[in-house]
């Protein structure tokens, strides 16, 4: 590929307005970076290190086929090369973010791009020169009449470091954090370019790059920056992944690293927007987990959580390499459907951004669970379906991974709830009946998977399975959640969920913990109103037989949520947070990894989650409820290994006495509503918790949170209750909980919610 017309040659790059904390490699190391560009020819599809060379770059991922994104970390930087199908042109533009969970609103941008007339990158909405730049969460703002903000390099290509708070043209960053290392080289359908920033910039407006879990990635390309996108999606990459072994796959070096990886039985994730789309559309990053390359290093085994460390790195060690699991019988379940299809070719494929690969010699097997071809209600707004499943119960399985197949717009969320009895007439296997605020029925409690918006599917380590086909986990009643404001009528649906399993019992199951508040309370026209904290106290954790390991974080709002939160407290010193979401929005939820350095819950430690919300909308009080309308509060917190009596750990505040905190498996939440409403306390108990972050009914009861906020209640002095307090299911939250050292103050970072005193 040649150098387009009036790009000069590669060279230093150099600095144009407010850059700091910015560096270059020397010109003749970032010559040799793109030097194999100058070769490639008229290739008309990317690929990995089609322009770009392995020993420059020892990772890469294919985003689509449209884009691919190599990097290389050294130190604390991270070298990042783009190689996208712009048609190259000499005014094209290449981007690449990091947000929550995909879409621009809260997003890390980074955009390098050709000569243009038009600027506009600079401050395109006066947003410096407003209180904008403030957001409400302390960042100073600054006058907008400051030297443009961004890196200049040859030829007229720059490089914009940005963010944005909404959907929209993005802003410049105060400070510029990313640096161009030569003039990228545009022309043979292609555009190349290197960039280079730190891990942690600790700029606000930036977010850090994570070690060892995968991490949302979004991309786009265009022409004549600032214009709209011709080409982008969403995806996710392991941009560090030598430190974490469990999660993910070992990175196989050859022709599998230039496409996504496998996921199931020759199933590829690639759904992309075509590059001669005007609009937006989402791409599956299966490549992600390929991305991942092995380590023999044992982490220390410092104490109990050291030691801990150790025995689940050994045991994933055992998985990767064909270890046996629990059992290893063969498959006496329903036979293994051979999908051969690409996934771009299957319904619901718009995310999956942790659907990581299946170990090649596991047994996988498929069951759908759909609603049988219903015709969606048109006379309400919101209306909760359930219809009656059973699983394969032969012996005990491992659920291994789902995807989500969404055949209607008008689904708010689908959910598998997971029954302790076989259901009774009339709600049979195959009825459909009406579940609004009763879960999935009698005696169907237990949250197991579910789908909400932002997240099509999910795969779990290859050490660990959720565990189904036992007595309490073969009947099933799956939910779906119809959200019809315009009364559509005749609108037939068959949603459901794909579930990937495996008779061969992997080491460890899998556990939901539910996290948050029902005692939510928002008066109306508020555009930051934040509830009291819910605390899982230090006295519930210490009950833990053993350190759990925390894979992933399931935060989960309704259409008010603005922000939300898990801290993580040890020893009075805050660590990264469990889950956070500085930037909520409702269309992008999505299962999150739990940083390493907060991934192990000790006995004694405390999680602490705060939610905010945006009711400027609101005419009237809006209060907890199932129904779109209504507000959540809620984190699902996956974790291994399972731990029965530890499913929901959150204080009594709706209730009336966060002073006491529930910390109990389903058999003791349900006897807690027995013992403050009653026998028919039993039906109407459910509160949330899913694996994809959905309104999913779980073991804490509701029926026993119905004081509401403001209600004053000693929980402590009920007769009743003096037994499930002395079996340690009811707990006092100690004062001390809430007094901690907070994390991120001295290098703030765009992904955290903001410490208030």
């Amino acid at each position: 590929m040649r150098p387009s017309p009036g790009v000069s040659s590669p060279g230093a790059a150099r600095s144009g307005g407010a850059a700091r904390h910015a560096f270059a490699l020397p010109a003749a190391a970032a010559l040799l970076l793109v030097a194999g560009a100058l070769f490639a020819g008229g290739v008309s599809a990317a690929s990995c290190y089609r322009s770009l060379s392995r020993s420059d770059f020892p990772h890469c991922a294919l985003l689509s086929p449209a884009y691919a994104l190599h990097w290389a970390v050294r130190g604390d930087n991270i070298t990042l090369g783009l190689d996208a199908d712009t048609g190259g042109h000499p005014d094209s533009w290449l981007g690449l973010a990091l947000s929550d969970a995909g879409g621009m609103k809260g997003a890390d941008i980074i955009v390098v791009a050709g000569p243009s007339d038009q600027e506009g990158f600079d401050d395109p909405d006066g947003y410096y020169a407003t209180d904008g730049g403030s957001e409400s969460d302390g960042e100073a703002a600054s006058a907008s009449s400051s030297p443009p903000r961004y890196v200049e390099g040859p030829g007229g290509w720059r490089v914009i470091d940005a963010h944005a708070l909404q959907f929209g043209q993005p802003i410049a960053d105060m400070r510029q954090d990313v640096t161009l290392l030569s003039a990228p080289l545009s022309g043979a359908n292609h555009t190349v370019a290197v960039v280079a920033r730190r891990l942690k910039t600790c700029d606000p407006w930036d977010r850090q790059i994570q070690v060892g879990i995968p991490q949302t990635v979004s991309w786009a390309y265009g022409r004549g920056w600032p214009s709209k996108h011709l080409a982008r999606g969403d995806s996710s990459v392991f941009f560090v992944p030598e430190a974490d072994r469990l999660w993910g796959v070992p990175f196989v070096p050859g022709p599998a690293a230039r496409m996504p990886a496998s996921a199931i039985d020759g199933m590829r994730s690639a759904v992309y927007s075509s590059p001669n789309a005007s609009s937006a559309s989402s791409a599956n990053g299966a490549a992600a987990a390929a991305a991942a390359s092995r380590t023999s290093a044992l982490p220390p085994a410092t104490g109990a959580v050291g030691q801990l460390a150790q025995r689940l790195y050994a045991d994933r060690a055992a998985a990767d390499g064909g270890g046996g699991g629990a059992a290893d019988g063969g498959s006496r379940g329903p036979a293994a459907t051979a999908d051969s299809k690409p996934q771009q070719q299957q319904e619901g494929d718009e995310g999956g951004r942790l659907f990581a690969s299946v170990p090649v010699n596991e047994p996988v097997q498929e069951v759908e669970v759909l609603m049988p071809n219903i015709t969606i209600p048109d006379n309400a707004t919101t209306n909760y379906l359930c219809t009656h499943v059973t699983l394969p119960h032969d012996r005990k399985y491992h659920l291994v991974g789902f995807r989500a197949l969404v055949r209607s717009p008008l689904i708010h969320h689908i959910v598998l709830i997971a029954c302790d009895r076989q259901p009774q007439a009339p709600a049979r296997n195959g009825d459909v009946y009406e579940c609004l605020g009763m879960a999935g029925g009698e005696g169907c409690y237990s949250s197991f998977v579910g789908w909400a918006p932002g997240q099509m599917g999910g795969a779990l380590p290859p050490s660990v399975g959720l565990p189904f086909g036992e007595a309490d986990s073969t009947h099933f009643a799956l939910q779906v959640h119809y959200n019809n404001p315009e009364h559509v009528s005749g609108v037939v649906d068959s949603s459901g969920l794909r579930l990937l399993y495996t008779p061969k019992l992997r080491p460890y199951d899998a556990g939901l913990l539910t996290l948050g508040t029902l005692a939510i309370a928002i008066p109306p026209g508020q555009p930051g109103f934040t509830l009291e904290p819910n605390v899982c106290p230090s006295t519930c954790t210490s009950r833990l037989k053993t350190p759990l390991r925390l894979l992933a974080s399931g935060l989960h709002m309704h259409a008010l949520g603005r922000s939300i939160v898990t801290r993580h407290i040890r020893n009075g010193t805050e660590l990264p947070p469990v889950g956070s979401k500085r930037f909520y929005s409702f269309d992008y939820q999505s299962l999150d990894p739990v940083p390493l350095d907060s991934s192990i819950l000790a006995p004694g430690d405390v999680l602490i989650t705060t939610c905010t919300y945006d009711s400027t909308t609101r005419d009237n009080v809006t209060r907890y409820g199932e129904a779109t309308q209504d507000e959540m509060c809620f984190n699902s917190v996956l974790y291994y290994p399972k731990d029965p009596d530890f499913k929901t750990c959150m204080a009594m505040d709706a209730a009336g006495d966060p002073q006491v905190a529930l910390c109990a498996g389903t058999n003791a939440s349900l006897a807690i509503a027995s013992a403050l409403k009653g026998p028919t306390a039993r039906q109407s108990s459910n509160t949330a918790g899913t694996a994809a972050g959905a309104d999913l009914p779980g073991a804490a009861p509701q029926a026993a949170m119905q004081g509401g906020p403001g209600t004053t209640t000693n929980l402590s002095a009920l007769p009743a209750l003096a037994p499930i307090f002395r079996s340690g299911s009811l707990v006092r939250v100690p004062p001390a909980d809430t007094v901690y050292e907070p994390y991120g103050t001295e290098c703030p970072d765009m992904s955290y919610v903001p410490h208030r005193a």
